[in-house]
């Protein structure tokens, strides 16, 4: 099975300005560990409220998807993974609030369960500052051993917590929705330095 790197493309000008700045955090009610790979021990308080500002005149939709602070990603994007069966994601309401408008966009904070120590290390090209594996790894270059992914159609790099994999059938599930703000990054071209 093949595999990609999820990423967003972010609004931005013609210019390459960014449009949009998205307010998040790291902490609501206590829980601060998004990317742990383990579901949260206590409630969510929902929905989660997080604000946003617009530039140059922006009043296009939030980015799709967002994986910083509070994980986050829109309703179209939780309902396709929903639909296709992903069942190792937690879900919990959240609003996106335009700061100068006041309108409300609404969609879903999200907590992947698993990780999957996926990465090649004898052929990756990657350091750690610590010596550790786990976690924090930096990829100049990173090869999947793809054999190792337990057959789950998404879920976060044990070496490195900030790579989110989807499976191909994922990312073709998500472009036939219309989803077609996301980058599917090919694990050898993903650098995280």
């Amino acid at each position: 099975m093949k595999f990609f790197i999820l990423d967003c493309n972010e609004p931005l000008s013609v210019n390459s300005e960014a449009m949009m700045e998205i307010h998040n955090t790291f902490r609501v009610g206590g829980i601060r560990l998004w990317s742990s790979g383990k579901g949260h021990d206590k409630p969510v308080p929902t929905p989660i409220e997080i604000p946003f500002d617009t530039f140059r005149e922006y009043s296009g939709a939030p980015i799709e998807f967002l994986d910083v602070g509070i994980p986050i990603m829109s309703l179209r994007m939780a309902n396709a993974l929903l639909d296709a069966g992903v069942n190792n994601i937690e879900f919990y309401d959240a609003s996106l609030v335009n700061k100068q408008s006041g309108k409300t966009f609404h969609y879903k904070a999200f907590n992947i369960i698993g990780l999957v120590s996926a990465a090649d290390l004898k052929r990756s090209a990657w350091h750690s500052l610590d010596g550790d594996v786990q976690h924090t790894v930096s990829f100049e270059r990173l090869i999947l051993d793809e054999s190792l992914s337990e057959r789950l159609d998404i879920f976060r790099l044990a070496e490195n917590v900030k790579a989110i994999i989807v499976s191909e059938r994922i990312k073709h599930i998500l472009l036939s929705k219309g989803i077609n703000t996301l980058k599917f990054i090919s694990p050898e071209q993903w650098t995280m330095v």
